[in-house]
């Protein structure tokens, strides 16, 4: 081995070598600790090789001769060339960092894959246009009172809108219905849509086999005919070609099939059934009244060039109106408007915003600890620049070169983020509660690649542009003097310092979001929810058969209670028109004998809940004061209530409820009058995070329900009974399909579930961002103590303490973490306010939330500056001393 060749002579070879008019292709490779170069000669059009080895970290290999071509935008093979030879190198020069690729790779595949996943989330749901003609013109339209509570359309106010309303071209009725299916294999429950004949034409859509509706089916006393969905006549019918005029036995009537439906139709959830309103309407539901909003809502067309706004202002007006038309029924209700997709998608929009921008803050950390990673290397690689620089190569060119690499790691990072962004879609769509609306859409589509391509080209534009030319901004010899001296570490040293403050607040501020909804949890988890939910089994179950009386009806539910109490591991059993958590089937205005209201519409509305007498004893519920409903309050004894403690404070807070008379309805309907026998403890009938309505319990066997809910409270696990109780109704009636089997834990559960699911991915997003700024703070202090190694040598050997050491090094990496803690509290103050919707029990500023995110931010940012200060403070002087 020779001495090292200087870089002018080095430069005057290679000049002399390849002769005028010829030029180099240089590659750079790994080298030796020596310098020395060797020619081979062969003819005269033979190739010369050279292979150089230098200490300053460069190797030129493998000089071709050719002609010199000055670069021309013409000349776009040379232009390729250059290209695929940056390309090519940079795949080499990744390869031989196996640990820096390995450790930039991870972190772009989990913020590239876990974006990717959750816009595809957020397109699918939000962003995509609804499957319909001019989606855009679609609006939702309902009734609402002066508090701005929206509720159904009653039937004559609806025809009123259709023929008043101009901003619509057309306006259809629909609500949601369920229906019995039997006749034709086992009995099965389900769901359908009672609509306007114009329901399908409004939307833009058609049948795929048959017709639609005509307005000759949508009259009374015409003959039951429907449209079924493209899964059932899938799932039942095996998608038979006779399908049409084929007769459905549903709810004891028989449905001619008119039409299928096309695959995937379906507006606010996946129905089987479409009938029209009218025919469901029978003269006995009171469906003319004015004061019996029905499950009926509408959808309308608005016109071209009229506004949401101009929409909303006409529907105030008309309902106006038929106030001053009908104030008994009509006082204080107005109309309500709002575009179908915010309807359809309602609450989960601001839940699958947050969730993006969490996953944003997740990707720009992972930019931003690559970016780390990226300068540190170049810090590494000072040697080999500042060669490269010295045999003359450009700042243009080093930085191409070193984009290579970036965009190439970056791309490789996007094509496995793109797997891991199918299976993570995958987990959270099992993760998500049942019911959510166009989950069916979800997937890894064009829009989400294009996302994906995005985040690949941004993420490496982020982390490539920074280093590169910092690396870049030294020329010539200087390069190669400051170089071997270890010259630029400070300006390198300030640049990653920068990064990892950014790194650190955005770290804070998606931690203080995961507080904020794990709060949140802990808020809801700790609701009183008025019962006791373990060990209770439950299953559902309708009877829609018009001959079943109501005295039938009694005699079955007694069977049925007096049959299940009997089933082994059945300690209590009660049955319910509805269920705690899940909601009521059954609301009415109350009117308090001796009231003075002036007018219906000024009544309290309260849930109407009929119950046998074994329902309180089975919930574990509480009566605080009078009695709990009794076998004897039967259909032909005095109509016994019991009232929430709500109701009661509402209306006698001097605690004189029991004894009190009211009734369902105005003064002169025709429901009976009640007396209140006891007072019951409230009990969250919407679910946990809901305040808790008016609550009247009337007895089953007065109010036979149709719907009913079989309860059993178990002396073993409930899942072990719920095939009993099933199997139970099965046998005393096989035309009665049971559906909603499930146990009240689970129940309660799948209420809490959307804040689980975002608590969930928050806190995940935040342990991986917690992670890498703990990952990226080690790593400037271990650099800073590779490069301060001869100083902390001749601190110890003049006798500098190790706790000295270990408090230098400290004190920075602190300083450091300390610096983006307090950033990163700043804007997550500012930034928290938009979690406000999702939060339950705490604000947005909630102290402990922010404070536990800083101490843990900051325990582990002060283990990860330890663990390379202890290590320093264990270094030997000899040594330190022996490697400068």
């Amino acid at each position: 081995m020779s001495a090292p060749i200087p870089p002018t002579l080095a430069r005057r070879v290679l000049q002399l070598a390849l002769g005028r008019g010829m030029r180099a292709r240089v590659v750079i490779a790994d080298l030796d600790e020596e310098f020395d170069y060797r020619v081979r000669a062969g003819g005269r059009a033979a190739a010369r090789r050279w292979y150089w080895r230098a200490a300053a970290g460069v190797s030129l290999s493998y000089i071709r001769r050719r002609p010199q071509r000055v670069h021309d935008p013409r000349h776009g093979a040379s232009l390729m060339d250059s290209i695929f030879q940056d390309v090519r190198f940079a795949a080499r020069a990744l390869r031989k960092s196996p640990g820096f690729t390995a450790a930039a790779l991870v972190t772009l595949v989990v913020g590239i894959g876990s974006s990717t996943a959750i816009f595809s989330l957020l397109n699918s749901v939000v962003l995509r246009p609804l499957p319909f003609e001019r989606p855009d013109r679609l609006m939702f339209l309902a009734e609402a009172d002066p508090a701005g509570d929206v509720f159904t359309i009653a039937w004559p106010n609806f025809q009123d809108w259709q023929r008043e309303l101009k901003s619509f071209e057309a306006i259809a009725g629909q609500g949601a219905a369920t229906f019995n299916l039997t006749g034709e294999g086992a009995a099965e429950r389900l769901q359908g849509r009672a609509v306007s004949w114009n329901f399908l034409r409004l939307l833009g859509a058609r049948p795929i086999v048959g017709r639609d509706f005509e307005p000759a089916d949508d009259q009374l006393g015409v003959e039951h005919r429907v449209l079924i969905s493209h899964a059932l006549w899938t799932r039942r019918y095996a998608r038979a070609s006779d399908i049409l005029g084929r007769q459905l036995m549903m709810d004891g009537h028989a449905h001619t099939v008119i039409g299928v439906l096309p695959e995937g139709f379906h507006v606010f959830r996946d129905d089987d059934i479409y009938e029209p309103f009218t025919v469901r309407a029978t003269p006995g539901s009171g469906y003319q009244d004015r004061g019996n909003h029905m499950a009926l809502f509408a959808i309308g067309r608005l016109r071209d060039g009229v506004s949401e706004v101009a929409a909303r202002q006409e529907l105030a007006a008309v309902a106006a109106a038929l106030e001053k038309a009908h104030p008994v029924t009509n006082a204080g209700i107005t109309g309500f408007v709002q575009p179908l997709a915010h309807r359809i998608v309602g609450d989960l929009r601001p839940t699958l915003i947050a969730m993006f921008a969490a996953v944003g803050f997740l990707l720009l950390i992972a930019c931003v600890n690559v970016t780390n990673l990226q300068v540190a290397r170049g810090a590494a690689r000072r040697h080999e620049l500042a060669v490269r620089v010295a045999l003359g190569s450009g700042r243009l060119r080093l930085v191409r070169q070193l984009m290579a690499e970036s965009l190439l790691l970056s791309a490789a990072g996007g094509l496995l983020g793109l797997v891991f962004g199918a299976t993570m879609l995958r987990v959270l769509l099992a993760l998500a509660p049942a019911g959510l609306p166009r989950l069916d859409e979800v997937s890894l589509d064009g829009a989400a690649l294009v996302f994906a391509c995005g985040a690949v080209l941004l993420s490496g534009l982020v982390f490539g542009v920074i280093p590169a030319f910092h690396a870049s901004r030294r020329s010539g010899q200087q390069a190669l003097v400051r170089a071997s001296r270890n010259a630029g570490g400070a300006a390198s040293m300030r640049l990653r310092r920068t990064l990892i403050v950014a790194e650190t607040a955005l770290a804070l501020i998606l931690l203080t979001g995961a507080g904020l909804m794990v709060r949140t949890m802990q808020q809801l988890s700790s609701v009183d929810t008025g019962i006791d939910v373990e060990h209770v089994a439950t299953v559902r179950f309708t009877i829609s058969n018009a001959e079943w009386d109501a005295a039938r009806r009694r005699l079955f539910f007694e069977e049925l209670e007096q049959k299940a109490r009997a089933l082994p591991g059945v300690a209590d059993v009660a049955l319910s028109m509805s269920l705690p958590i899940e909601g009521t089937n059954g609301w009415g205005s109350v009117f308090i004998l001796g009231d003075r209201a002036p007018t219906a519409t000024d009544l309290p509305s309260a849930e109407f809940t009929p119950v046998t007498s074994g329902y309180f004893s089975t919930m574990k519920m509480r009566i605080v004061a009078g009695r709990a409903l009794e076998p004897a309050d039967r259909g032909d004894s005095a109509h016994a209530i019991v009232v929430n403690e709500t109701f009661a404070k509402r209306f006698w807070p001097d605690g004189n409820a029991v004894g009190q008379r009211l009734k369902q309805g105005w003064v002169d309907s025709p429901t009976p009058w009640r007396e209140i026998v006891g007072v019951a403890n409230d009990v969250k009938t919407y679910g946990v995070a809901e305040t808790t309505p008016l609550q009247v319990y009337t007895p089953l066997a007065q109010d036979t329900a149709r719907s009913v809910a079989l309860i059993a409270r178990t002396s073993i696990k409930p899942e072990a009974v719920l095939l009993s109780l099933s199997d139970l109704v099965k046998r005393l009636n096989g035309d009665l399909p049971v559906y909603n089997v499930a146990t009240l834990s689970s129940m309660l559960a799948e209420s809490t579930a959307r804040e689980r699911v975002t608590a969930t991915v928050l806190g995940v997003f935040a342990a991986i961002a917690l992670l890498l700024a703990a990952v990226g703070l080690y790593g400037i202090v271990s650099h800073g103590v590779t490069e301060r190694t001869p100083e902390i040598g001749v601190r110890l050997a003049l006798g500098a303490a190790p706790a000295a050491i270990v408090r230098l090094f400290l004190r920075g990496g602190v300083a450091t973490a300390g610096t983006g803690i307090a950033l990163g509290a700043l804007g997550a103050f500012w930034l928290t306010r938009f979690l406000d919707q999702l939060l339950f029990g705490v604000t947005p500023a909630d102290a402990i939330a922010f404070a536990a995110a800083a101490a843990a931010l900051f325990a582990v940012a002060l283990i990860a500056c330890y663990l390379p200060a202890a290590r320093a403070a264990r270094i030997s002087p000899t040594v330190a001393l022996r490697g400068d």
